[in-house]
């Protein structure tokens, strides 16, 4: 599992490659991931992590976080061969791991 800060501005520095992943918010104390707020499956992680900053997101819970000024955590395991099938099974046990706030 990889750990990185993201804002608009380093999306680009991501893998293009399959994921899992979660956002989370930073602790001010720690600057450990905490208060996750959204676990998903892709078969791109750069774009898809792009879409959430856009102001087209969807999930009006992300949207308001992603456009915030705290600090994101993005945690992803890169999953490069795997089926979508493996990345949903992934996806629902880090929903379960994580109980993420943005999820529908």
């Amino acid at each position: 599992m990889t750990r990185k800060e993201i804002t608009e501005d380093n999306v680009s520095t991501l893998p293009t490659e399959k994921a899992v992943y979660g956002i989370f918010a930073q602790s001010k104390t720690t600057n450990e991931p905490i208060n996750c707020r959204y676990v998903g499956e892709t078969e791109d992680l750069q774009p898809r992590t792009k879409q959430h900053f856009s102001k087209d997101e969807s999930n009006d819970c992300l949207k308001k976080f992603m456009q915030s000024d705290l600090t994101k955590i993005l945690v992803y395991e890169l999953m490069p061969n795997s089926t979508k099938d493996g990345r949903l099974k992934k996806e629902e046990e880090w929903i379960k791991k994580y109980s993420p706030k943005c999820n529908k």
